[in-house]
């Protein structure tokens, strides 16, 4: 019994912290005096300069496209890129 009711506590407490960690994807972010937005080039977001960059993989290891990191107070914004255009910006509260 007491094992059932620790999983059943930690299930609820992993529900919890990912819904705490909202996710908002939409077509545009706005960087200083530049937008970014959904079909823009990969080089118009290199030169608004991301903190990080991470490349995408598909299951079999092949290139997938990349996702560009920007640190903000409380928010990372992640601008996805394939085929060199962007087809999505997200915004995650830290």
């Amino acid at each position: 019994m007491r094992h059932i009711l620790l999983i059943l506590l930690t299930t609820l407490a992993i529900t919890i912290a990912d819904s705490a960690r909202s996710t908002d994807c939409g077509q545009s972010e706005r960087f200083g005096s530049r937008l970014i937005m959904a079909g823009d080039s990969e080089r118009r977001v290199i030169e608004a300069g991301p903190d990080r960059t991470v490349r995408l993989e598909t299951r079999e290891g092949g290139a997938a496209g990349y996702r560009h990191d920007f640190y903000r107070r409380g928010v990372t914004i992640q601008v996805y890129v394939q085929a060199g255009r962007v087809v999505r910006v997200c915004r995650m509260r830290d």
